[in-house]
């Protein structure tokens, strides 16, 4: 299994509908993942484009359409240094789900 199989697992599982606290909208999942024996902090997100200067906007996706489209944005994961020194897997770039535009990222960073 690779990052990206195990990552859209975890979206898979996982997924919830959330309010961040900048006040934005979207969806978000994160936790461990291990691949080879390997482990990763994991996590994913799409947040509703506009939603932070509106807050009357809302989110019309249902869960399992951002499921999809997220599981199926892990498949663009890139092998990435983070700035703590750690390696591991980043992806970020916009999403439509359910109609409305969404800012995506999903990393996966190297634990061991």
């Amino acid at each position: 299994m690779s990052v990206s199989q195990a990552l859209a697992n975890m979206v898979k599982d996982g997924l919830v509908a959330k309010t961040f606290s900048s006040g934005s909208k979207g969806f978000h999942t994160t936790g461990k993942i291990t691949v080879d024996g390997v482990r990763y902090q994991a996590q994913a997100q799409a947040v509703l484009i506009g939603s932070k200067a509106d807050p009357k906007v809302k989110v019309q996706a249902k869960r399992d359409e951002a499921v999809s489209a997220l599981a199926t944005f892990t498949d663009g994961l890139t092998p990435k240094m983070f700035s703590t020194g750690r390696t591991g897997f980043y992806a970020t770039g916009k999403v439509e789900i359910g109609g409305q535009r969404y800012q995506a990222q999903a990393q996966a960073v190297r634990l061991d």
